[in-house]
């Protein structure tokens, strides 16, 4: 019950944010009326596009999740930074702790900002989509069934990793602006988007499949190979079943054991002042806790 009402006030009261308005609803509002009214002038002078005909290959839909994901997460992570580094410094989370436990509070706030997030995420998406449709040969129809199993799992379980991994950086941070090397953790999910095209070329490379079985590397690793095997191979295989279920598996224990340890975290770091952590300590107070 705790847990319920804390994801409810931490999502309302992202839900209500100006910034989060402005993010949301306003933006992608002006460019989609924008992209309308730029259509709409086309279509009366002749020169409007003549509509979608060779939808994209899959591997092209993976990498735009995967870069939504890592943007809204971006965004949805540092909000929990920052709410986590001002509760801190404010210290009114002493007065919370003695009512709710560290995994309850910090649970509540990954899920609570998550659910805000990825609303958020979805209506870049709806929006990218519309105005990738006014001028290019968007479609969906090159996804298989796997891509509509595995594509929102991925995403959602991959969204709560990265979440909680931010989370877990500001419990330890004096402030925003002295992160220091403990800031980089941040960016640890980041790196498979550097190697992109090898991951495309060489969707069954040894690398790649160890890398698939990595928490933090395999919701754009198993996106990104689901979506590039069948380009290969003629649409004949898909990455075997067993891989993506391990995955899958790999990957929710990765969210669950990752909340324990941003709990864990939180737990020492809201008590401590004047200092940001260092990486040793942040990973000595995840695997103790305050013990």
């Amino acid at each position: 019950m705790k847990l319920s009402r804390i994801v409810r006030w931490e999502f309302v009261h992202a839900v209500r944010s100006k910034q989060f308005l402005l993010m949301t609803v306003l933006i992608p509002g002006i460019v989609a009326v924008a992209i309308l009214g730029a259509s709409s002038a086309g279509a009366f002078s002749g020169s409007g596009s003549s509509g979608p005909s060779t939808p994209p290959p899959p591997f092209l839909i993976a990498l735009f999740l995967a870069v939504i994901l890592f943007m809204g997460s971006f965004i949805s992570g540092v909000m929990t930074m920052y709410g986590v580094v001002r509760e801190k410094q404010s210290r009114v989370v002493e007065i919370v702790l003695s009512s709710v436990s560290p995994f309850e509070m910090m649970t509540g706030k990954i899920l609570g900002l998550g659910m805000a997030g990825l609303l958020q995420v979805i209506a870049w998406s709806a929006t990218a989509y519309y105005v990738a449709s006014r001028f290019l040969p968007t479609s969906l129809a090159s996804l298989a069934l796997v891509h509509w199993l595995t594509y929102p799992i991925y995403f959602v379980l991959g969204y709560l990793f990265i979440a909680s991994l931010y989370a877990s950086v500001g419990a330890v941070m004096k402030d925003v602006q002295s992160g220091g090397a403990t800031g980089l953790v941040g960016l640890i999910p980041y790196a498979p988007i550097a190697f992109t095209k090898f991951i495309i070329e060489n969707p069954d490379a040894l690398a790649v499949r160890i890398a698939g079985f990595l928490p933090p590397f395999t919701p754009a690793v198993m996106m990104l190979r689901i979506g590039a095997v069948p380009m290969l191979s003629e649409g004949t295989r898909f990455v075997p079943a067993w891989e993506i279920a391990l995955s899958l598996a790999s990957l929710a224990l990765g969210v669950f054991f990752m909340m324990r340890f941003a709990a864990r975290v939180f737990e020492v770091g809201m008590l401590m002042y004047g200092k940001s952590a260092s990486l040793r300590e942040l990973w000595r107070w995840g695997r103790r806790g305050a013990s």
